[in-house]
């Protein structure tokens, strides 16, 4: 899967995928990167069947309890 990121606001990343839908994201999965660069992404196992939206969804709620 390849996704664009759009760019930054605070501690997100608004990212645009495949299907054209815009997601806050983390910042931080994406150190490194810049505004308009794209990233392909590879999920491997059982997300893999989980729409776009679902499986960022789960790693920002899994991001966010590193974070505490």
């Amino acid at each position: 899967m390849k996704i664009i990121i759009d760019r930054f606001e605070s501690e997100y990343a608004i990212i645009e995928t495949e299907d054209c839908e815009h997601l806050s994201v983390p910042k931080k999965l994406f150190e490194g990167a810049k505004e308009g660069d794209t990233v392909e992404i590879t999920v491997i196992g059982k997300e893999k069947k989980q729409s776009t939206h679902s499986l960022f969804e789960n790693l920002r709620k899994k991001s966010e309890k590193t974070d505490k």
